[in-house]
């Protein structure tokens, strides 16, 4: 398996992630109730690109029987449910914290499944600095809640 990462990998790793910049921009520059709607859509859009991860680690172990299937269950449930439990957090600073530390797992987890079959192998390149964007974007959005 190649390391190298395909075009269309870079534009869907990456480009999912810019919403979550412009959020992180938007809390800081958009006038009024605006900022409050970038930072509920941040909120709403990393969760569910953090659920769809985990479908895509999955989908992978039911694809490819090379896949530890305890490993892709464990990943998926683990994605799925800090993202699940981000949107129902009663606070936004929690939920924002949460999918920080899901971006996290997945920068680390997904960087390791690359390395042993348990996912594309150029997931090792693509989702530490990926996931590092999204991050960006997340943490911008809680430094202007603390502010």
């Amino acid at each position: 398996m190649s390391s190298r990462i395909p075009l269309d990998g870079k534009i869907l790793g990456y480009g999912p992630m810019l919403p979550l910049v412009a959020a992180g921009i938007g809390v800081w520059t958009l006038p009024g109730e605006w900022k409050v709607i970038a930072l509920n859509c941040a909120i709403v859009w990393g969760a569910l690109i953090l659920a769809f991860v985990a479908g895509v680690r999955r989908g992978y172990g039911f694809g490819n029987p090379a896949a530890s299937k305890p490993i892709e269950i464990a990943a998926a449930l683990s994605y799925f449910s800090i993202a699940g439990l981000a949107l129902i957090v009663p606070f936004a600073s929690i939920a924002l914290a949460l999918l920080a530390a899901g971006y996290a797992f997945v920068a680390l987890l997904d960087r390791r499944a690359g390395r042993r079959g348990n996912a594309p192998a150029y997931f090792a390149a693509l989702r530490g600095p990926q996931f590092l964007l999204g991050s960006a974007g997340l943490a911008a959005c809680w430094a202007w809640l603390m502010h």
